[in-house]
Formats: C-alpha cells, sequence, structure tokens
C-alpha cells in the first residue's frame, strides 16, 4: 500500500491478516494510527512506516509482533516516543525513526544489528543500557541536532562498524572508551 497518500486507517480487522508477512505503508501521508488488532499479525517480518508523518503512536502491545525482523519508520515525525513492550522484540534487526527518547530498556532488543537514528532532532540523550546491544554494527546518529552526550561506556559496542555523528551540533565531547570499537570501519562527526 506505498504511496496510499489518502489512507487514514486500516480496517478494523487487519490482523485476521495472519499470513501476512510483509507491510508497506510507506509514504501514506495521512495515516494517523492503527487499530490494536495490527498485533495480531504473527507472521509480520517487514514494516514499513517511512513518510507516515501524521502517525502519532504505535499500539501499546506493538511487543506482540515477535516475528518482527525490519522494522522502518523514519520521517513519522509526529511519533515521539514507540511503546514499552517494543523491546520483547527479540528478532528485530533494523529500525530507524525520528523520537524525542528511546525506551529504558532497549537494549532488551539484543539481536538489534542497524539503529539509524538519523535527523532525530528532538533526541536529546541516550539510554546507558544501549551499550549492552552486542550484535549492533551500524549506529546512525546524523542529524541529532540535540544530542548532547553518549553513554560513557559507549566503547563496549564491540561489534560497531559504521558510527555516525554528523551534525550533532550539541556534542560537547566523545567518550574516553571510544577508542575501544576496535571493528570500526567508519567514523562521520
Amino acid at each position: 500500500m506505498q504511496g496510499c497518500h489518502k489512507l487514514e486507517n486500516l480496517p478494523m480487522e487487519f490482523g485476521k491478516l495472519q499470513s501476512l508477512e510483509v507491510l508497506d505503508l510507506c509514504e501514506c501521508s495521512e495515516l494517523g494510527c492503527f487499530r490494536d488488532s495490527i498485533v495480531d499479525l504473527s507472521q509480520l517480518e517487514t514494516f514499513r512506516l517511512r513518510g507516515c508523518r501524521k502517525l502519532e503512536n504505535l499500539p501499546m502491545e506493538f511487543g506482540k509482533l515477535q516475528s518482527l525482523v525490519d522494522f522502518h519508520f523514519s520521517s513519522c515525525s509526529e511519533l515521539r516516543s514507540l511503546p514499552e513492550s517494543i523491546v520483547n522484540l527479540s528478532l528485530l534487526k533494523r529500525g530507524c525513526h525520528k523520537l524525542e527518547n528511546l525506551p529504558l530498556e532497549f537494549e532488551k532488543l539484543q539481536s538489534l544489528v542497524d539503529v539509524d537514528l538519523s535527523d532525530c532532532s528532538e533526541l536529546g540523550s541516550l539510554p546507558e543500557s544501549i551499550v549492552d546491544l552486542s550484535q549492533l554494527k551500524s549506529f546512525r546518529f546524523q542529524g541529532c541536532r540535540k544530542l548532547e552526550s553518549l553513554p560513557l561506556e559507549f566503547g563496549k559496542l564491540q561489534s560497531l562498524v559504521v558510527f555516525d555523528l554528523f551534525e550533532c551540533s550539541k556534542l560537547g565531547c566523545l567518550p574516553d572508551s571510544i577508542v575501544d570499537l576496535s571493528q570500526l570501519k567508519t567514523f562521520r562527526l
């Protein structure tokens, strides 16, 4: 349904599509919310919401989407936070978003390999526990203009290969532990 610019909502019983594996709602610019039944899509592996500019929130029980591997929601400018239940998505490998904050237990996303927080212009800080994402290979903060600091133990992210801090104008200094990122291949300030 990518590019259905006038789509405002999905049918009440959309969750009955039990075999659905990919849901692409990119550029559905009028989509404002989801019915709670969406969390019943037990086979959903890929969920794309890029450019859903009116989307304000996700269902509280979003963490029930246990098969979700890829979740893309950049340029969702009204989406300010994620439900705490997102930390139950143990298979999640990729996520991108525009947020003010991350759930405190973000480290429970142990399979996460790619975090793209680019253009999260309201994101001011990261939870300390983010350094426990041991599988993380790529971390992008480009354009996070309110980000002031990184966790002191950031160097614990030993699998990190790509690290992008371009245009993080309020970032005052880097933690000393950053020199422990021995796998790092791309570093952009």
